[in-house]
């Protein structure tokens, strides 16, 4: 057993989706996220260009000559960028938790899993789930028990457009009933993305269908669902064990007028008040974590209401993973 230090709630912000990572680590997401959806070159060219100092339109240029060549030199700012050690202090210093997510592809002789799991064990700030494949049932299921059993991780991670696959297709059935029974909340992306698959893959008809199927299945909502935010409350409303964070949208853009995130602040303060949870995904932002964690401040709901979203609501979630894992 190579277990992780597990978290335990308190006072403590938790975000809930980050990706922290050494050089292999960089290599193996951005490799798999630019290969089976290159157009994301282009949403993050600006992302990218900043950390390296140079142009977007250079490193647009670098990935389209030869994008192997790229990924690896891109996998090196991004290290040097974020530094797993700094932000383990950091997390210390603002008093944060983190879930850092993992990855099925292969990384260091093992999987990104495996590396995600090392570097959690750097501080017991970091909290690691696994990410698995949706393209091999049996591969899936295989991973999410290696994972929970040995490397002592509390919660699984999909994207289904990476893999094209509709996760409410019965031949996954396996996966989530093992989640279900387990008690470990899954993480899926949902809302837009900017692969080839269809952006319905993990709209709010196809979460909503694998909900009624596996009612004790506890699920995040990756990045809120937009822009069928709406619909992403009604699935909350609908179904109790359903949860959302939303990484990867700036506060301070969900707070502007016409951002599309309203129904959120409205429902979020009422009804679904204990199940929205803060989420970061910090790389995709100019400004660094403890700073937008502060942004928090800019959206329109009241104090009790944003401390929820911040702590509460996510350290009752990961407590009671972490009970059932340990």
């Amino acid at each position: 057993m190579h277990s992780v230090t597990p978290f335990t709630p308190g006072s403590a912000v938790v975000d809930l989706c980050d990706v922290v990572l050494r050089r292999e680590g960089w290599r193996a997401y951005l490799g798999a996220l630019l290969t089976a959806a290159p157009r994301y070159g282009e949403v993050f060219a600006g992302r990218f260009a900043a950390m390296s100092g140079r142009s977007s339109r250079d490193v647009l240029a670098a990935l389209a000559e030869d994008p192997a060549a790229a990924i690896e030199d891109l996998a090196e700012v991004a290290a040097r960028a974020f530094d797993p050690q700094a932000r383990a202090a950091e997390l210390e210093e603002h008093d944060i938790v983190q879930v850092i997510h993992g990855g099925p592809w292969p990384c260091a002789g093992g999987t990104m899993n495996d590396h995600v799991a090392d570097v959690a064990r750097l501080s017991d700030r970091f909290v690691p789930w696994a990410g698995v494949s949706l393209a091999d049932p049996a591969a899936a299921v295989a991973e999410a028990v290696r994972t929970i059993d040995e490397l002592g991780m509390s919660g699984l991670s999909v994207i289904p457009f990476l893999d094209g696959v509709d996760p409410s297709d019965p031949a996954l059935d396996g996966l989530w009933s093992t989640a279900a029974e387990r008690d470990v909340p899954v993480w899926i992306h949902s809302g837009q993305n900017f692969s080839s698959s269809p952006m319905a893959i993990s709209g709010p008809q196809v979460i909503d269908a694998l909900a009624v199927r596996h009612p004790h299945l506890r699920m995040v909502l990756g990045h809120g669902g937009w822009p069928w935010v709406l619909e992403a409350v009604a699935l909350l409303q609908r179904h109790p064990h359903v949860y959302l964070e939303f990484s990867s949208h700036h506060p301070r853009t969900m707070a502007a007028a016409g951002s599309g995130w309203e129904p959120l602040f409205l429902h979020g303060s009422r009804s679904v008040r204990d199940r929205v949870l803060f989420g970061s995904t910090s790389w995709t932002h100019t400004q660094g974590l403890a700073a937008v964690v502060e942004s928090v401040s800019a959206l329109p709901i009241a104090p009790d209401v944003r401390d929820a979203w911040l702590r509460g609501n996510a350290a009752r979630l990961l407590a009671r993973a972490v009970e059932t894992v340990g």
